[in-house]
């Protein structure tokens, strides 16, 4: 269930990242066009809201709990997106006018977004995200793998004596 609604999740943050993409380079193209520099006007907006596409690209690719379906739901949106601008330009230009539309119409038969694109697709060859993790407690978390078995069947016994006293739930520190 979880890979369908991040695949879903995935269709409607695509366009979402395209739309911001269109109104950070429409804002930006305007004040080049004026002659101001990007800390002028709407720069510094049209700046922030080109991070928050960075961020969010980086949100979707990097975290291993998340579905890869996520990623590649807002890579099959994106790469739709740039398929229709270069096949059939006409039919985006049909589409409803919002914020963003007229700059992702100039970005899209650029080809812009491809590398976007092979970005969100990647996580789906990452074997590990496709399982679930098991859900461990904080406390047991946060020790396991902390401390070898070995160490407390060694050779140094006052070592052993003397953490052996520690309750189970502080953690051991090493000498």
């Amino acid at each position: 269930m979880r890979h369908v609604v991040g695949l879903l999740s995935g269709l409607v943050v695509g366009p979402v990242l395209v739309l911001m993409s269109g109104w950070a380079f429409a804002h930006l193209r305007a004040l080049h066009g004026a002659g101001l520099s990007v800390v002028q006007g709407a720069g510094p907006l049209a700046v922030a809201g080109l991070v928050g596409v960075g961020l969010l690209v980086a949100l979707m690719a990097v975290p291993g709990r998340l579905t890869p379906m996520l990623p590649f739901g807002a890579a099959l949106a994106v790469g739709g997106l740039t398929a229709a601008a270069l096949l059939r330009m006409h039919l985006l230009e049909r589409l409803p006018e919002v914020a963003g539309t007229g700059g992702a119409l100039v970005l899209l038969p650029l080809g812009v977004f491809v590398p976007v694109v092979v970005l969100l697709v990647a996580p789906l060859f990452v074997g590990g995200r496709w399982r679930r993790r098991e859900e461990v407690s904080e406390e047991e978390g946060y020790f396991e793998g902390l401390y070898d078995d070995d160490e407390e069947e060694g050779p140094v016994r006052g070592r052993v004596a003397a953490t052996a006293s520690v309750p189970s739930h502080m953690p051991r520190h090493r000498a």
